[in-house]
This record gives C-alpha cells, structure tokens and sequence, in this order.
C-alpha cells in the first residue's frame, strides 16, 4: 500500500466512516492515521462502538477488459436500462449499500440507480449529532452521487422521480422517461410521519430525514432562532435535543407517553436519560401533544393539548418514520405496514426486491443501519444465484446522548412475553432473561462501549 493508499472503515451500527486520509481530529487522529495505527482504546465518535466494530469498505472491483457492463455515465443522463439492467429506486443508505454489495459479488452486469433527490452519500445517523461535533453540511457528506457511481463502474440518474411501476412489462415511468429493468430493488426509505397540527403556522413544521431537509434546517436555525419545540421524545428527539442544547439553543420536547424513549427503555433508565437532559436546559412536556402553531409578533405560539402555550422559533418533528409504500402499492404489491418481502427480500412480484426502511419482513421493518446492509447482501447473493437468507433479529441500537450514553438490544418481539426484567450487579446494566439466558439488555453509562461484545455473545 503505497503512502496516498488510503482506505475507508465504516461502522455498521451508526454509518460513521473512517477514513485514513482525514483521521479523526476530535479523537487526536491526525490526517493519514492509518487504521492499523489506531489505538485500542479508541472508539468511533458517532455510537461508541470500538476500532475492531469497523469493517473495512472495499472498493469497487474494475470489470474485466471483457466486461460487459456499460461505462459508467452518472447524472441525469438517458440510460433507460434493458432487460438485463439491475435497477435501483432510491439513494439512501439502503440503496447505495445494495449497489455495492452487487458489484462485490458481480462486476459486470448493468447496474442504474434512480434517485429523485441529488444522490449523496453520507452517514444519515450523522444529522442528530452534527451541531455538537462542530461539522457543516459539508462534512456530513461523504461522496457525490457521479463520484460513487463511477467508482461502481454503474450509472445513476438523479432528480428523476418514479412515478410508476409496470411489473408485467418490467418497466419505470419517471418524469424523464420510460425505464426497463430485469430486477428491481425499491429502496424508498421512510417519511416523518405528519402529526395533526393546526394554526397558521402549521406549515412551517420540519421534517428532517435526509440530508436536504437537514440543509434547510441548519439555513433556518442561523436565522436568529432561539428556541426549539420538538415533537417527541423517541430516539431521534432525544438526541435532536441534546445536540441543539449542545449548540446553544433553549430546547423543549413534546411527547405523549411518561419518558423519554418509553419504547426502548425501562423506566429507571429512561428517567435517569431525563434527567441529564434536563440538567442541560432540556425542558421536557410529557401526556402533551401539539394542538396548533401560531405566528406570534415575529415568532411561534405553539398551543399544547394541556392548554400550555410556548414561546418558539422552530418546530421540528421527530415523531418517528412511516414506510414510503404508495409506488408499491400502485403497482399492486403487497403491502402492509411496508413492502411486505420473504426473507431473500424477494416481494410479491419474484422480479422486485425491497430494503431498508419500505421493507417489511415477518411483520417487521428493520431501520437501523446494520440490518439494511444484511438485507443488501441477501439481495446481492440471491440476484448472483445464491441464498442467503435474511435473518430477522433484534439490533443493537445506541442512543447518541452523549449527556448520558445509551446501548440497547431488545429481546425478539414474538420472546417478549416469556421475558423477564433482571438488574445486574453492575450499575448500570439491566438484563432481559428468558429461562437462563441472556436475551437482551440496557446499558447506560460508562458500560456502554461494551455493548458491541455482549451482543455478538447474545447472537452467536
């Protein structure tokens, strides 16, 4: 490996990427720090997890001078695939993850992703930890969609939107034309679920799930923005929170249930998380909901159930994620609270594949990062003729709370009627127990970055 060799690590549970060229400044990890020469004790900036939970991202193979892949001409070009073409919708996190672990199994066969948005890459568990970090826009996005596509020896067609599928005839429409493929892979992602708000300001709500959306959100809080409402205490509102706190902003949260992360967490955990919060200036509103938002004299009125009134800048949604399912459905796939898939992500049409956060398998979505890159190397081996099931199972989620820094993994939802609760003698861990074994667990604290072994004891 020569000096300007440089390689890229990613971590599967939170999508933060190393790379050697640019080191880790916050950590002390001067530019060209080579992974090998990090030390042991380091631990990945975004979730916690250690140097040995970062996988290395290979690169893309270079097609053979016999390849008969088509050379790769990103953008807004006019490739309207073939019967031989793999398409993919989508350019999140579940579709460039798919693109690549294609071409790790296959270096030749037409690869075209479709995004309607420009088609960056970036880590997206990035946007609820960016202000406290200190990193703009810029620094969030790890590689243009043209740059990628080329490095994948595929094509991509940007700003073009789906706006139906044909799945008798294997045929796209989109806005800018008729496209053909042979397998298709829907990667549409999710949407912020859209909370009944009335008032004059309804509109002026934010969605954040992508980075365009968070682009707008940062033009907005330059704008002299004060205060912050967020609307739910679930995983992303918890660490919006802390994130804005962090950055200097007067932050409240809204939510209808007893505490924080009420889903995840037990409740001495959860309230111990609402507390440090609080003891940042977090100013939390639980067994409330927003009833309307107001313009009020230059800024917001935001009127709760309780008859609570709020003095803001911004309200920001964090009300958690609804499955993009409406071109599926269109297309007469079956459709439940996602795409519904098999366990080889195969849909009710054997030539359409679903991912990430539209997909759903046993009855499950599966929105984290680390089992979206399980579903693409299912889908990867099955198009090269190999199964590889998808197997379903709890992740290991951590909260980025840096105020109080928490790892969880929930026992399988159809095992978690036969569990019990049981605290550890460490303070600060809580195990759930089925018969005599460990099954899941909480921990909080100084344990967290132990998370990451227990787990993979736990799964085998």
């Amino acid at each position: 490996m020569s000096e300007t060799d440089f390689q890229r690590y990613i971590c599967d549970a939170c999508g933060y990427i190393y790379d050697e060229a640019k080191g880790d400044l916050d950590s002390g990890l001067e530019p060209g720090t080579r992974y090998d020469d990090i030390p042991d004790d380091w631990y990945c900036p975004l979730c916690g997890l250690s140097k040995a939970d970062l996988r290395l991202l290979p690169e893309a193979p270079v097609a053979s001078a016999t390849s008969k892949a088509p050379a790769a001409r990103p953008g807004k070009g006019k490739n309207k695939g073939s019967e031989d073409t793999i398409v993919i919708v989508g350019a999140g996190i579940a579709g460039w993850s798919v693109a690549e672990a294609i071409r790790k199994r296959d270096a030749e066969t037409p690869l075209l992703l479709i995004s309607a948005c420009q088609g960056v890459s970036y880590p997206k568990p990035a946007l609820s930890t960016a202000l406290a970090s200190g990193k703009t826009i810029d620094d969030i996005a790890e590689q243009d969609a043209l740059s990628k596509a080329a490095a994948l020896n595929m094509d991509v067609r940007t700003e073009t939107r789906v706006i139906k599928i044909d799945s008798k005839k294997k045929r796209l429409t989109t806005a800018r034309g008729g496209i053909q493929y042979g397998k298709l892979i829907l990667a549409l992602g999710g949407h912020q679920r859209e909370l009944p708000v009335a008032g004059d300001a309804a509109d002026t709500v934010f969605r954040v799930n992508d980075l365009m959306a968070y682009r707008r959100l940062r033009t907005r809080l330059d704008e002299g923005v004060r205060h912050v409402t967020i609307l739910g205490a679930g995983l992303i509102g918890c660490e919006f929170a802390e994130d804005l706190s962090a950055g200097g902003y007067q932050v409240s949260v809204i939510d209808p249930t007893d505490y924080p992360l009420s889903s995840l967490l037990p409740a001495d955990t959860a309230q111990e998380l609402r507390q440090r919060l609080q003891e940042k200036g977090v100013q939390w509103h639980f067994h409330d909901t927003l009833d309307s938002v107001e313009h009020s004299d230059g800024r917001l009125r935001a009127i709760l159930s309780s008859g609570e009134a709020l003095v803001t800048d911004l309200v920001l949604s964090a009300a958690g994620l609804v499955a993009n399912t409406q071109l599926a459905e269109k297309a007469r796939l079956a459709v439940n609270k996602g795409i519904s898939t098999n366990n080889l992500m195969q849909t009710s049409s054997e030539h359409i594949y679903a991912i990430g956060d539209c997909a759903e398998v046993d009855g499950e979505i599966f929105a984290f990062i680390e089992p979206i890159h399980r579903q693409a190397d299912t889908v990867a081996a099955h198009l090269s003729g190999e199964e590889e099931p998808f197997v379903s199972r709890s992740p290991l989620v951590r909260v980025k709370t840096p105020s109080y820094p928490i790892s969880i993994c929930l026992p399988k939802k159809e095992d978690r009627s036969t569990v019990v609760e049981q605290i550890a003698m460490d303070e600060g861990r809580m195990n759930y127990i089925q018969g005599d074994r460990v099954v899941g667990f909480v921990l909080s604290g100084a344990l967290v970055n132990s998370g990451a072994n227990l787990y993979r004891e736990i799964m085998g």
